[in-house]
């Protein structure tokens, strides 16, 4: 590996020792590094772009993910990695504080990748899966064709006890849910260089899905001696529906200096829900009734983004542009009550609506290498939004805010750097917090709430990197968030009760650490041994606006920690390793009860694999070797948790086991 100027080289050779078998592997090696799509989840193309260069340019937005486009490249196009460590004007961060760039053999011919798996639930169930992708050249252009499909299946066991106000027992379930899951992906991509001047991809994606449950219930209440039936409740869920998309992107290069980027994006998406029948039964006297539950949705996204990139000299790159974004949502849900003589609607509020978003902006950002060791980013976004909501709930509303950021990166030599960043951000409105929703197996509903305004937060970071060896990498990250308008439950009440919903409940912040290291092993005598290891601590607040007091983020976690050990034997061709992950508890502050989630023993991954069988890599692995199940605790109130009554208590722990796998990855 060879460093300088803020960029590390890594040869093709470095990465022997990880037997990799896709330009995936290479880049998932790269010490301190972790892959990143963007954030995906929001509309629009202008938080979309990843931390993965192809050959300089960035290789896909929202059509194909990062794993995606890497999976199809076999070790043999691929000529290095580069990491960048710090703002080049000749590469666009994008907000990400390292990217790789993948640099490719020229004159690549036809090639193909494949991934085969079988998975064996705790239930018996076999998964099969497999991903297979080819790419052959024609003249100019460059076609990629992809198909992803499997089928998974996994039973997941649930026991739950339920307590009245003082802690005595009421009712006893044992939960069987037995889940399938079926997915049929296509995919197609086109890379044509027009000239030395222009180039155009073009990516299409198409998901065609069904989602099966069977669930049945067993409840028992206090009896003498013991426990006696009282219930039975059964149910079967499905789930189907379809999706599409597609985005291109044209490059043109009008000088020495000046280049446009155009980009477009398309996504369509419908699903159904139901007829669901959730049913109750009397041991004796046989079916009681039954809540019938029907629902169906559609998502449509349009973008459009222009970029003028302007590079004056080889310290300056100003860049233009602006984006316009039109997206929608329908949902319907219909609920019905069977007594076994009569169905009678139930009558639940914003259950059938339309939110629509009509969103732009405009946009500049710099980079200037100060000298060879100072860079600086800077940017401001400026959105303008509306949006209309028809249906059950009629409203109309627009936004308008600025969003600056600035980034300061220091390498103090080829070993330490460190950055400063300060920016804000506005969190795009969940278009499903519109809508009203519900769990029967919960017995809860959420009510839409069209008053419900974006999160906005302002930034301060920093991060300490240090590089050591060829394979070693520690950095430190602080950073500190102040939020407006934080996202959270509130109660509302309807002529039918009150119901929790998501809104604002106020001002918060969050100071975080992230630490992590990549450190070979050698020195206490495990040889071609690598760990990864990431720890992270939130200390979130919040003051409670139904009771006063101050709490954590609803679904933070203060701690979470992360390690990922791998060791290879090359002449062998051998090789095995582990990952484990644990958090803390999370809590949630919901209007009409609280919820604590846990997971104690951490989630525990093994697998052992081998390259000497016809040049493909084999694994064999285990998922959740000591995954003893998640624990939820729910406290019910009275009304509002505010006047801190509280009715019962759920106390439930649910496992799906662990999962045996068999994979089979090559190209060819």
């Amino acid at each position: 590996m060879e460093t300088r100027d803020g960029l590390s080289r890594f040869p093709k050779a470095y990465f022997d020792q990880f037997a990799p078998v896709t330009a995936l592997d290479m880049v998932q090696r790269i010490p301190g590094f972790s892959l990143s799509d963007g954030d995906t989840s929001r509309r629009g193309l202008g938080d979309s772009f990843g931390n993965v260069l192809i050959n300089g340019t960035r290789p896909s937005n929202k059509s194909l993910s990062l794993s995606t486009v890497l999976q199809r490249i076999p070790i043999a196009d691929v000529e290095r990695l580069e990491l960048i460590q710090e703002a080049l004007p000749e590469y666009n961060m994008r907000g990400h504080s390292r990217l790789v760039n993948v640099i490719l053999v020229e004159g690549a011919g036809n090639s193909g990748s494949f991934d085969a798996r079988a998975l064996l639930s705790a239930s018996g169930r076999l998964g099969p899966r497999g991903i297979i992708s080819y790419a052959t050249v024609v003249g100019p252009v460059e076609l990629t064709f992809g198909l992803d499909t499997g089928i998974s299946g996994t039973r997941i066991r649930r026991r739950s006890v339920f307590n009245d106000a003082n802690e005595t027992l009421l009712e006893s379930q044992r939960d069987n849910d037995q889940r399938q899951y079926r997915e049929f992906q296509p995919s197609f991509s086109l890379n044509w260089l027009i000239d030395d001047a222009s180039s155009l991809r073009v990516d299409l994606q198409g998901t065609v899905w069904d989602w099966h449950r069977t669930q049945v219930s067993f409840i028992d209440a206090p009896a003498t001696g013991g426990l006696a039936p009282l219930r039975y409740e059964q149910n079967q869920t499905e789930n189907q529906g379809n999706s599409y998309q597609g985005s291109a992107t044209y490059n043109y290069d009008l000088g020495d200096t000046l280049s446009l980027q155009t980009m477009g994006l398309l996504r369509r998406e419908s699903w159904d829900d139901g007829p669901e029948a959730y049913e109750t039964y009397d041991p004796d006297a046989g079916f009681l009734g039954s809540i019938i539950v029907s629902g169906a949705g559609d998502y449509e996204e349009t973008a459009l983004r222009q970029t003028l990139a302007w590079t004056p000299d080889a310290r300056h790159t100003v860049e233009f542009g602006a984006e316009i974004a039109v997206n929608a949502r329908d949902t319907s849900l219909a609920l019905f009550e069977n007594d076994g003589v009569t169905i009678t609607p139930i009558v639940l509020p914003v259950a059938n609506t339309r939110v629509e978003e009509t969103r732009s902006e405009i946009f500049v950002n710099h980079t200037w290498t100060i000298n060879e060791r100072l860079s600086l980013e800077s940017g401001l976004r400026y959105e303008f939004s509306e949006i209309v909501q028809t249906g059950d709930a009629e409203q109309s509303r627009s936004f308008a805010y600025p969003k600056p950021s600035v980034t300061l990166n220091w390498r103090q030599d080829d070993l330490n750097r460190l950055r400063f960043t300060a920016r804000r951000d506005v969190a795009q409105l969940d278009f499903g917090k519109f809508a009203s929703s519900v769990d029967i197996a919960d017995n809860n509903a959420t009510l839409g709430n069209p008053d419900y305004v974006p999160q906005r937060t302002w930034t301060l970071e920093t991060e300490w990197e240090r590089r050591f060896g060829d394979e070693g990498s520690l950095s430190l990250q602080v950073g500190y968030d102040w939020i407006e308008d934080l996202d959270g439950w509130v109660p509302i009440t309807t002529p039918t009760g009150v119901f929790d919903a998501p809104g604002n409940i106020g001002d918060g912040t969050n100071l975080r650490v992230t630490g992590n290291l990549t450190t070979p092993l050698d020195s206490i005598g495990l040889s071609n041994a690598v760990i990864d290891i990431f720890a992270e601590w939130y200390n979130t607040n919040v003051t409670d606006p139904l009771t006063g007091e101050d709490t954590p983020f609803s679904g933070t976690r203060e701690w979470e920690f992360a390690l990922d050990f791998r060791q290879t034997f090359p002449e062998l061709q051998l090789a095995w390793g582990w990952d484990y992950h644990w958090v803390t508890d999370g809590e949630v502050f919901r209007a009409r009860e609280y919820r604590r989630y846990g997971n104690t023993d951490g989630d525990l991954d093994l697998y052992i694999e081998t390259t000497r069988w016809g040049g493909v890599t084999t694994r064999l692995g285990v998922d959740a070797v000591i995954n003893n199940g998640d624990d939820r605790e729910r406290v019910f109130y009275a009304g509002s948790r505010a006047a801190g009554v509280v009715t019962g208590t759920e106390y439930r722990n649910e496992s799906a086991g662990s999962t045996w796998y068999l994979q089979v990855r090559g190209t060819f």
